[in-house]
This record gives structure tokens, C-alpha cells and sequence, in this order.
């Protein structure tokens, strides 16, 4: 078994089974004259079991086309080219489907990160949580071990994904809020991949979202109602270090997008990596985040993202502080015919989300103090974890 190193995490201010029949219109295609029953058929949904249904979805359906065709108005050509940088709405799986409906998977108000600030004890006593938090067990948190350079001394671009150390299958973890293991898994796979100079090998979601222990309710109540990266990255390390397991293949425990019991899961499976712990980044700090980047590879990230729904493509621009997904933040770099610079994130709601399963969401190089942030108590934060790959 291939055990890597530390994995990371940043902490920053709130930045039916029926196929499709046929392509569904792209945003510069999209017009007023686009039915519901034509969406339905485009994306393989069918509700003529239930009218209720049809038509609640069908009114989400048409107050989100026209949210759609009022938001792209004028940004792009005949030929779909956006003209001022910007982004573009379009339909996709999730026109039909309520904020609250979306595969997220990530609470922050049961996040450590905001209870911590309530806390007001001695040494021992927070160290006592730091380890329930973790689900009992021992941490595996370490310190970043590369040097903390000048924004201006770092590649101007960095894209895990185009040097071919992200997997190429981009997951859909369905219903489930499952968001935690996937972003976990996909760090995983590519600092595997950075470490042995291979193609990313597929692992499995499952293990941790099954046996990953969450006693405290962090970042959820565990399963499919959410967790934390930090909790995924700290099972694993765990399990590596009492040589109990790890991460197994995804041929071998596959994603069921359901949270049953961890008894037997993995009877009979090897692990094939295992991870030696996993850093936590500086709130708020930009530098370390693009050093983070930049140096070691692919980072896990906590954000908001209530508002990504109906994007399709484009420098997306954040409003929304409301942290409640989990997803991986695979570099940087600046759009060549717009000039905004912008982060590249890997989402885990399938290849047909955004561009090809990934979002850009607008960069600053003051993203310090530039980010959205609820001034709510414990509210306002967001957490990138990372680990740091060997052979």
C-alpha cells in the first residue's frame, strides 16, 4: 500500500433513470420558447406519476429560465463567446430544483471553526475537543513543510487538472451530502498521482462516508448529512497508522450515494494508499493559499455555494456567505481573452456541471480582505485543507 503524506486544508473569509433523449440547448441557444416538457426530456426526468410534482417543478423550472435569460442578457455573441468577461447561466440538471434541494453536504454552523470562537478554556480543555472533533481519534494534523514565497515569485498559472493529476471522472454524488468524502477522495487521488508521476487512480467515496466517526456533528451529522474534510483525512490517517485500512479502489467499494453501516464494508478488500496526516492553512491568507497551490498540489475547500446552481460557464463571482459545500480548489490563472484572474474548483456534481464539471470562480490578488464575509457570529469563514504527497 502506498502511504502519501500530508494532505491540506485553508481556512479563509467566506469566499429519474430515464436517458436524455437529445443535447440540451446551450445558454447562447436559450430563449423563452423552451418548454418544461423539453427540458424534462433533455436531462431524463419524468414526474407524469405525480401532478403535484410536475407542477412545482415546473414553476422552479420557469422562475429559473427567466432568471437565466435576464442574467445572460447581452454577455455573449451569436456563437455563445461571452463579450465582457463575466459568466453565463444555463439549464442544467438543477433548473428544476430548490436551493435547499441541491447535493451539498457541508453545515458550518456545526464546524469547529465557528463553535471554537465561543470557547474560552485552558490548554487541555481544547485539545480534549480537538480530538472529539476529530471522532475520538488521535490528530494527525501537521505543518506545511515548503516555503511561503511572494505571490509575484509563483507561475502565473497552475492547473492540476490540464497536467493530468486530476481523475478525469468527475463524480455525482447525487442526493446524498456526501460533498466531504468526494473532495477528500479527489485530494487523495492526485497527490498520489503528483507523488508517482501515474494517472490518478479511482478511489472510493464510501469508506468514509460510512465508517469516517462523527461524534460532535462536525460540518454535519455525518453520513449523507455532511461532515468535514479534516474528519475524512484524519480517518484515513488513522486507519493507515493502526494498519486498518485506508483507501480502497472504487472497483472495489462502490459509491452508493447512501450511508448504511460500516460493518463489512471492506472485508475482504486491500487499501492501496494510505496517507501520514494532513495541514491545515491560514485563515485568511491568501499567499498561502497560492503557495499551497502552486508547490504541493490540489486543496480541499469549504465554501458557499448556493448560489452555483445555473452556472455554465465563465469567471463566476461570488455573492452568496452561506458555507455549506464541500469541493477541491486545482489552481489558478487568468482568463486569456478577459484577463480575470480567477481560482479553478472541482465540483463533485457531475460532468455535465459547469465547464465540464468545473467552476472559476473570480480571484484578487487583496483576496485577503476581498472575500465575501457574513459578519454573523460564527458565521463568515471558509476551510481549505491539504495534504502533502511523497513516494
Amino acid at each position: 500500500m502506498i502511504i502519501l503524506r500530508n494532505l491540506l486544508i485553508l481556512s479563509a473569509a467566506a469566499v429519474s433513470a430515464a436517458a436524455a433523449s437529445s443535447s440540451a440547448p446551450q445558454a447562447h441557444e436559450l430563449d423563452e420558447s423552451y418548454t418544461f416538457d423539453e427540458y424534462l426530456s433533455h436531462h431524463g426526468k419524468n414526474y407524469s406519476g405525480d401532478p403535484e410534482e410536475y407542477n412545482r417543478r415546473q414553476q422552479i423550472f420557469e422562475k429559473n429560465l427567466k432568471k437565466i435569460l435576464a442574467h445572460n442578457e447581452g454577455k455573449m455573441d451569436e456563437s455563445g463567446e461571452l463579450l465582457n468577461g463575466g459568466y453565463v447561466m444555463g439549464v442544467n440538471r438543477f433548473t428544476d430544483v430548490d436551493l435547499e434541494e441541491l447535493p451539498m453536504g457541508y453545515n458550518k454552523n456545526l464546524h469547529p471553526d465557528w463553535s471554537s470562537q465561543l470557547m474560552m478554556h485552558g490548554e487541555d480543555d481544547v485539545l480534549a475537543v480537538e480530538r472529539r472533533r476529530l471522532g475520538g481519534l488521535e490528530s494527525y494534523q501537521q505543518s506545511p513543510d515548503f516555503e511561503m514565497e511572494e505571490v509575484s515569485a509563483l507561475p502565473q498559472e497552475v492547473d492540476w487538472a490540464k497536467a493530468g493529476n486530476m481523475n478525469p471522472h468527475i463524480p455525482q454524488q447525487s442526493s446524498c451530502g456526501s460533498c466531504w468524502t468526494f473532495a477528500a477522495t479527489a485530494c487523495v487521488e492526485a497527490a498520489l498521482s503528483i507523488a508517482t508521476g501515474e494517472a490518478p487512480m479511482s478511489l472510493s467515496e464510501q469508506n468514509l462516508l460510512e465508517c469516517a466517526p462523527d461524534p460532535l456533528q462536525c460540518g454535519g451529522t455525518g453520513g449523507c448529512e455532511g461532515a468535514t474534510i479534516e474528519l475524512a483525512y484524519n480517518f484515513v490517517a488513522d486507519q493507515t497508522k493502526n494498519k486498518k485500512g485506508g483507501m480502497f479502489n472504487l472497483s472495489d467499494v462502490g459509491y452508493q450515494a447512501m450511508d448504511e453501516t460500516c460493518d463489512g464494508l471492506t472485508k475482504g478488500k486491500a487499501p492501496v494508499v494510505g496517507i501520514d496526516g494532513w495541514v491545515k492553512l491560514p485563515k485568511n491568507d491568501y499567499k498561502a493559499v497560492m503557495n499551497a497551490v502552486a508547490k504541493n498540489g490540489p486543496v480541499g475547500l469549504a465554501l458557499a455555494a448556493g448560489n452555483w446552481a445555473l452556472y455554465e460557464k465563465g469567471v463566476f463571482e461570488h455573492t452568496d456567505t452561506e458555507v455549506n459545500h464541500a469541493v477541491v480548489l486545482v489552481g489558478y490563472g487568468v482568463d486569456k481573452k478577459t484577463k480575470e484572474k480567477y481560482w479553478k474548483i472541482r465540483n463533485s456534481w457531475g460532468l455535465n456541471f459547469g465547464e465540464q464539471g468545473y467552476i472559476r470562480v473570480k480571484r484578487s490578488d487583496d483576496d485577503d480582505t476581498n472575500c465575501g464575509m457574513d459578519n454573523k457570529p460564527l458565521v463568515g469563514w471558509l476551510a481549505l485543507w491539504m495534504i502533502m504527497a511523497r513516494n
